[in-house]
């Protein structure tokens, strides 16, 4: 048995929830703003610090856990709940920006948590995956089947592999084009770059 203190992990679909409602929260700010307000640069920072208030209290008070979690011979706990390695038809862990992992149950429930590097400190997450994978890929002489993710498959390589030339090839017609290189265009592919080569690298090590 191992025991894994103070992780820190989300749900992904309340993860969506939060970002896609700060959107929406800065939106209807701008909006309201609008008809009280002239001053575009005003208008802008509070509607943005306004919205900032709103992501990081909900964050930390309803998107972001942490609890122990105790890896078991033949199951997983955590605060109260349990996946018994008994009823899993299959799972899945991706591992872009820390890890994710799907539990799919033969009674046809699924469950998933992740941990991304943006809003946890998600190495003690991607250590616990890492050994949940090692021991589902043991467990009863490997029954458990063992989905990859999109960027552990050939496509998903493939693809990296493509997008990869594709940004080295415009970053060049463009600073030949231009006469000079966009700072934050290359910083921003940079990002994207180490984004998609995060969860291909640590497959194929």
């Amino acid at each position: 048995m191992r025991k894994y203190k103070n992780v820190e992990y989300t749900n992904p679909f309340e993860l969506l929830f939060l970002l896609s409602s700060t959107v929406a929260i800065f939106s209807v700010i701008i909006f309201v703003l609008n008809r009280v307000m002239s001053f575009g640069l005003i208008k802008g920072i509070l509607a943005f610090v306004l919205a900032e208030i709103y992501f990081y209290i909900l964050k930390k008070k309803f998107i972001v856990k942490i609890s122990d979690f105790e890896l078991k011979s033949n199951q997983l706990e955590w605060n109260n709940k349990n996946v018994n390695f008994n009823d899993l038809e299959y799972y899945k862990i991706h591992w872009i920006k820390g890890a994710g992992i799907k539990f799919k149950f033969k009674n046809g429930n699924t469950l998933r948590i992740s941990s991304n590097d943006n809003f946890c400190n998600s190495e003690q997450f991607v250590n616990l995956c890492q050994n949940i994978d090692s021991k589902l890929l043991k467990y009863n002489k490997g029954q458990i089947e063992r989905k990859r993710s999109f960027f552990e498959s050939k496509q998903g390589y493939y693809f990296a592999v493509i997008m990869s030339i594709l940004c080295v090839i415009g970053t060049i017609y463009k600073s030949l084009t231009d006469k000079k290189i966009n700072i934050e265009n290359f910083a921003l592919i940079l990002v994207s770059l180490g984004i998609i080569w995060s969860g291909v690298k640590r497959k194929r090590k």
